[in-house]
């Protein structure tokens, strides 16, 4: 266990993360996938640590933060901008009042996205 005594704390943090990944692929069953993870998991760990070595934590902090400060970003953005509210609107199933025996049309997203990008919404179709 001196390996893991002696990493540095970005190489470390990543080596946790990891082993969670690890973990999940092998209750999963994901042989291919632990395998690759593993093999690639532990290279990362080595260069986080080489560039600890040499005085480039910063440089290793910064690789292991980035993919979280992306994801939070995107997170606020999706949820400023009610991004998920519109993808929820396009997704919502249609069902056709005609006939039992006709089969439904797949209109149905294409309608919502009609009435997206037209600022229309289902009142003001009522109305017509």
């Amino acid at each position: 266990m001196r390996f893991i005594e002696d990493l540095c704390p970005p190489a470390l943090l990543y080596l946790i993360f990891l082993v969670v990944q690890l973990g999940l692929d092998a209750s999963l069953g994901m042989w291919v996938t632990f395998v690759v993870k593993t093999f690639l998991g532990f290279a990362t760990v080595a260069v986080l640590d080489v560039f600890c070595d040499i005085n480039l934590g910063v440089v290793s902090w910064f690789l292991v933060a980035t993919p979280f400060i992306i994801t939070a970003l995107g997170t606020a953005i999706a949820m400023g901008t009610h991004f998920d509210e519109i993808i929820l609107i396009q997704m919502k199933e249609k069902f056709d009042d005609g006939a039992a025996g006709d089969p439904p049309s797949s209109s149905g997203s294409v309608d919502a996205m009609t009435r997206l990008n037209n600022g229309s919404s289902d009142k003001a179709k009522k109305t017509e």
